[in-house]
């Protein structure tokens, strides 16, 4: 029986991954969580084989998460499931001890077969992910390469250099404070960076903005 963890900040989708895999034979649903911390906590007294994780979450991101089950429950395999395709978010989750990255599009039988391969100790990458990878390393051996930025992305990282809060830019976009994080999440995956210092650096050195 492969016991899963399911974990993302929403509901919903907390709900229908569980439907989707509850009455599958030889998996079990071991729990739910909304966010990272919710998740560490549960790891520490209940056995799980593979933690299925979103990448954009509040708090601990996907990645971090990804990183501590790997540090602190080695046994563990986990298998992103996000809408986020981009090539930096892949590198960076797989470089952090993801086995598998699924798209939430993705079919139940897709994340069956994910589940089952990874669990076996083997990688799945979802079709469309292992296009984004074979397209990205050709062309792109410039050692200067400069990531390409939305225009969205271009005024909140000039914001965030100005160094007005969430909030303020928020307001000043006309946006959600969580789409604001969300753009600040791409900017530091695309940047390769961990930290608003991070950021600024390297927009600096780049000419970004």
């Amino acid at each position: 029986m492969i016991r899963i963890l399911i974990v993302d900040d929403h509901q919903v989708v907390l709900d229908g991954i569980q439907s989707m895999l509850e009455q599958e034979e030889g998996i079990s649903i071991a729990g739910k969580s909304m966010n990272g911390t919710d998740a560490l906590e549960f790891l520490k007294t209940n056995p799980v084989d593979v933690a299925l994780i979103d990448i954009n979450m509040p708090g601990m991101d996907g990645i971090e998460l990804c990183k501590a089950i790997r540090k602190n429950h080695p046994e563990i395999k986990v298998l992103a499931l996000t809408t986020f395709n981009e090539v930096s978010f892949i590198t960076n989750m797989m470089k952090s001890g993801a086995s598998g990255y699924l798209l939430k599009n993705t079919t139940k039988e897709e994340l069956i077969a994910a589940i089952k391969t990874i669990q076996k100790g083997e990688q799945y990458l979802a079709r469309e992910v292992q296009e984004k990878l074979i397209s990205a390393s050709f062309g792109k051996k410039d050692t200067a390469f400069i990531p390409k930025l939305t225009r969205r992305e271009k005024e909140v990282l000039k914001l965030i250099l100005e160094e007005f809060t969430t909030k303020e830019i928020a307001e000043k976009l006309f946006i959600s404070t969580a789409t604001v994080e969300t753009h600040r999440l791409h900017l530091l995956n695309k940047l390769g960076v961990r930290n608003t210092a991070g950021l600024v650096k390297v927009a600096i050195e780049k000419g970004l903005v």
